[in-house]
C-alpha cells in the first residue's frame, strides 16, 4: 500500500477538516486519486479519524438502491468508490439523483478517477454543480516515503503534540474559510481558528475569531451555536484573568443551554462559572456551582463530567485550606478517570493529589503523585500536562530547599511550553525561575526572569500574569532591601488584582504591603495592609489566608505590647494549622503560649 505523499499531506488534511465541519448533514464531497493502492491509503486515514461505511459503485441502478437505503448513522462518513472509467448509467445516476446524497443527512464522500472527473464535469454537469469541496490528490512520492496517518488520524479534538501541529490546523482552516461560503460552515471554522489560538496561548485572536463566529451564530439563529461560542468568549476572557467578564459570557451560555434544554452544555457552563469564581477566590460560590454541575453530570451520565467536578470540588476545597476534603474528592475523580479509560485526566487527579498532599508538608509524598503525572503526560504526548507536572515537581523540591533541582525543572518547564506555543504557560515558568532565584539570593537576577514575564503578559494582554509578575518583582526588591520600590510593585499588583476582581491575590499584595511597612518599621500602616487582607479573607471563606494574616496581625500586636490582642489572632492560626496537620502547628503552639504567658504577666 502506498503511504500519503507529501505533497498531499495538507490537501488530506483539508479533506479531513471539511469532512468534520460537515459531519451530521447531507454533503457532497469528491476526492480524485489515480490509484485504487493510494485510495485505499486515504480511506485508511478516514476510518481510523471518522465512523465509515465504504460503498463500491459498479452500476448506476446500483447506487441509486444504495442511495434510497443507506439509512446512514448521524456519526457516520458514507464512502463511495466509482471504477476507473464511469459509463452513461453511472453518469446519469449521478446527475439525475444528486439529491440522495444530500437526503443521507452525513457527509458523502465520492472517490473518482482523474479520467471520472473529466466525464463528470462534462456529463454530469448538475452533480458537479451540486457538490461540496473537491480534492484533487497526486500520489507522487517526493523523497523519502512519509507516513502521515498518525498526524492525520488525530481527531479535531484540538489533541497535539507541538506548536506547528497547530499551526497547521490554523492554516487548514483559514485556507478552509476562503473557500467555504455557507454561513454555518464559516461560523464553525471561526470558531475553531478561535480555539487554535486559545491553544497556542493568544486569547486576544481567539477572542476576535469567536466575536466573529458569534455574529453569524445571531445572524443565523444558531442558538446552540451562540452558547458554544459565548462559553468559548468565557474561557479566553478566563485566559486573560478578565474572570468577571468571563462569568457574564458564561452566564449568557448557560442561559441558551437552558433554554435548547442541553443539559450537557448547561452542565459545562456551570462548571465554567464555578472555575471563575474559584479564580476570584470566591471558593464557596465556585462549590456551589460545581455541585449542580456534578448534579447534572450523574443524572445524564456523563463520567467524564463527574469526574471533572468531582476534581474541581477538591480544588476549591484545597483554596479553603481543607486538604483532607480535597484529597477525598480528588480519589473519587481519580477512580472515575481510570474506569473510563481517561489517561489524561488521570494523570490531572494525580497531579492534583500531589499538591494537596504539598499544602499538608508531605512533600515526598507529593512528588510521587506528580512524577506519576509527569509519566502518563509523556505516555500519551499530553505536552502540556508534561509541563504542568514539571512545574510542580519544582515547586516540590523548591519547598525542599532542593533550589538547583527545582531551576532544572522549570528550565524543562519553559522549554515544553515554548515548543507547543504556550504563551502563558512560558510566563509562569519564568515566574517560577525568578522566584528561585529570588531564593538563592540572586535577586538581581531573579528580576530578570520576571520582566520577560511581564513583557509577555503584557504582549498578550495577560492581566493575571501581569498582575503575578509586577508583585513577584516587589518581594524580589523586597529581598534587596529595597522596601519603597518594592511598595511601589505591590501596589501596582494591587491595583490589577482589585480591577480583575482577583481576591486571593488581593490579600497575598495587602499581606505583602504589610511586610514592606513591617520592614520600614512603620508598624500602624503594617497594621492597616494586614487588616484589610483579613477583611477578605473572612469575606470570602479563605481560612488559610485569614490564618496567615491572623498570625501577621498577631506578631505585629504583640510588639506594641497588645498581648491578648495579639494571642486571640494567633490562636486563629495555630487551630487552623492543627485541622490541617500543618507542620509548623505546634511550634506556633508554642510561640503562643509564650505571647499568653506575657499576658498573664501583665
Amino acid at each position: 500500500m502506498e503511504p500519503i505523499s507529501l505533497e498531499d499531506l495538507d490537501e488530506v488534511d483539508l479533506l479531513l477538516t471539511e469532512l468534520e465541519i460537515s459531519h451530521g448533514r447531507g454533503n457532497i464531497i469528491l476526492c480524485v486519486v489515480a490509484s485504487q493502492a493510494y485510495r485505499e491509503k486515504v480511506i485508511e486515514v478516514i476510518k481510523a479519524r471518522f465512523p465509515t461505511r465504504v460503498q463500491v459503485v459498479e452500476k448506476g441502478d446500483n447506487l441509486i438502491f444504495d442511495l434510497r437505503n443507506a439509512h446512514a448513522l448521524k456519526e457516520e462518513i458514507l464512502i463511495w468508490t466509482l471504477p476507473e472509467t464511469l459509463s452513461n448509467d453511472i453518469l446519469e445516476a449521478l446527475n439525475n439523483f444528486r439529491e440522495l446524497f444530500y437526503d443521507a443527512g452525513v457527509p458523502n464522500l465520492v472517490f473518482m478517477t482523474p479520467a471520472g472527473l473529466d466525464d463528470v464535469i462534462w456529463k454530469a454537469p448538475d452533480f458537479w454543480r451540486y457538490r461540496g469541496g473537491y480534492h484533487i490528490l497526486k500520489g507522487r512520492e517526493h523523497g523519502p516515503a512519509f507516513q502521515a496517518v498518525a498526524a492525520l488520524s488525530i481527531p479535531i479534538d484540538f489533541s497535539y503534540r507541538n506548536e506547528e501541529e497547530l499551526r497547521r490546523r490554523k492554516r487548514i482552516n483559514e485556507y478552509l474559510l476562503v473557500k467555504m461560503q455557507n454561513k454555518t460552515e464559516r461560523e464553525k471554522i471561526l470558531s475553531e481558528i478561535g480555539t487554535v489560538h486559545f491553544l497556542l496561548g493568544e486569547p486576544r485572536q481567539a477572542i476576535d475569531y469567536y466575536e466573529q463566529a458569534l455574529d453569524i451564530a445571531h445572524e443565523i439563529g444558531d442558538r446552540q451555536g451562540e452558547g458554544a461560542t459565548q462559553g468559548n468568549l468565557g474561557l479566553a476572557c478566563a485566559a486573560l484573568g478578565e474572570a468577571r467578564k468571563a462569568i457574564e459570557y458564561y452566564k449568557r451560555a448557560l442561559a441558551i443551554a437552558r433554554e435548547t434544554g442541553d443539559r450537557k452544555g448547561e452542565g459545562a457552563n456551570l462548571g465554567n462559572l464555578g472555575a471563575a469564581n474559584a479564580t476570584l477566590g470566591e471558593a464557596q460560590k465556585a462549590i456551589e456551582y460545581y455541585e449542580q454541575a456534578l448534579s447534572i453530570a450523574r443524572e445524564t451520565g456523563d463520567r467524564r463530567g463527574e469526574g471533572a467536578n468531582l476534581g474541581n470540588l477538591g480544588s476549591s476545597c484545597l483554596t479553603l485550606g481543607e486538604a483532607r476534603k480535597a484529597i477525598e474528592y480528588y480519589e473519587q475523580a481519580l477512580v472515575i478517570a481510570r474506569a473510563i479509560g481517561d489517561r489524561r485526566n488521570e494523570g490531572a487527579w494525580l497531579g492534583n493529589l500531589g499538591l494537596a498532599y504539598a499544602d499538608l508538608g508531605e512533600i515526598r509524598k507529593a512528588i510521587e503523585h506528580y512524577e506519576l503525572h509527569l509519566a502518563i503526560a509523556r505516555e500519551i504526548g499530553d505536552r502540556r500536562g508534561e509541563g504542568n507536572s514539571m512545574s510542580n515537581l519544582g515547586n516540590a523540591y523548591a519547598s525542599l530547599g532542593e533550589t538547583r533541582i527545582a531551576i532544572e525543572y522549570f528550565e524543562q518547564t519553559l522549554t515544553v511550553d515554548r515548543e507547543i506555543g504556550d504563551r502563558i504557560g512560558e510566563g509562569n515558568a519564568l515566574n517560577n525561575l525568578g522566584n528561585a532565584y529570588a531564593v538563592l539570593g540572586e535577586a538581581r537576577k531573579a528580576t530578570e526572569y520576571y520582566d520577560q514575564a511581564m513583557t509577555i503578559a503584557r504582549e498578550i494582554g495577560d492581566r493575571s500574569g501581569e498582575e503575578n509578575a509586577l508583585g513577584n518583582m516587589g518581594i524580589a526588591y523586597a529581598a534587596l532591601g529595597e522596601a519603597r520600590k518594592a511598595i511601589e510593585y505591590y501596589e501596582l499588583a494591587l491595583a490589577i488584582s482589585r480591577e480583575i476582581g482577583d481576591k486571593s491575590n488581593e490579600i497575598a499584595w495587602l499581606d505583602n504591603l504589610g511586610n514592606a511597612y513591617v520592614s520600614l518599621g512603620e508598624a500602624l500602616q503594617a497594621i492597616d495592609y494586614y487588616e484589610q487582607a483579613l477583611a477578605i479573607a473572612r469575606q470570602i471563606g479563605n481560612r488559610r489566608g485569614e490564618a496567615h494574616t491572623c498570625w501577621n496581625l498577631g506578631l505585629e500586636y504583640d510588639k506594641t505590647g497588645d498581648f491578648l490582642r495579639a494571642a486571640d489572632l494567633m490562636q486563629v492560626c495555630v487551630d487552623f494549622e492543627r485541622k490541617i496537620g500543618h507542620p509548623d502547628a505546634e511550634r506556633d503552639a508554642d510561640y503562643l503560649e509564650n505571647v499568653l504567658a506575657k499576658s498573664r504577666k501583665k
